[in-house]
């Protein structure tokens, strides 16, 4: 069985057009280049650029 994703998991539990993200990209331009590549291929493993996903759905209608 696959692992869910953060995503994942919001699609199943959140009702679809619902959600509504709190968070705006990361600005990574002034890191030196090494660690810009660091993060890219953790962002790229991960599926996201963040360590937390905020936001808020409804869930069946409801807030």
């Amino acid at each position: 069985m696959a692992r869910l994703t953060a995503h994942d998991l919001i699609d199943l539990v959140l009702d679809e057009g619902s959600v509504e993200s709190w968070d705006s990209p990361v600005d990574i331009s002034g890191h030196p280049e090494a660690y810009r590549r660091e993060l890219e291929a953790a962002a790229e493993r991960a599926g996201t650029d963040e360590s937390i996903l905020t936001g808020r759905g409804t869930m069946r209608g409801r807030p």
